[in-house]
């Protein structure tokens, strides 16, 4: 016969057991498939706006760490993948001013060459070099 206790740790293991890994849901899939964080490991890069002839972006490490790319007044820190949510930890340096923020972009597309962010009404979209 069950007691409560072993009710209870059954239970706990139903409940747990039944959950997925935030960190790994795939972004606008719905099939629950997982996307691998190596596919968001490394430099991804889009047209400069000023200068149609350079690239600027974003360098993702594996240990979370960020580095600008081309961006001397956008600095990027820090990175997270949680849901379908990339977190981008940014140091903005103004005029005798300087900042950190953390942006939060909807991932609407991530393969092993091709980066879509959203936020708000904003969508970006990076190569990955």
């Amino acid at each position: 016969m069950i007691n409560k206790i072993d009710s209870l740790l059954l239970a706990i293991l139903l409940i747990t057991s039944c959950q997925s890994d935030p960190k790994k849901t795939s972004p606008g899939d719905s099939s629950g498939a997982s996307v691998e964080l190596d596919k968001f490991i490394g430099s991804w890069v889009q047209s400069n706006p000023i200068n149609e002839k350079e690239v600027q972006g974003f360098n993702l490490k594996k240990d979370g760490t960020a580095e600008s790319i081309n961006m001397a007044t956008l600095k990027y820190k820090n990175w997270w993948y949680e849901g379908d949510q990339l977190n981008l930890v940014v140091e903005s340096i103004g005029n005798k001013i300087s900042f950190l923020d953390t942006t939060t972009y909807e991932v609407t597309k991530v393969t092993d060459k091709e980066l879509e962010l959203k936020n708000g009404q904003i969508t970006e979209q990076y190569k990955k070099q």
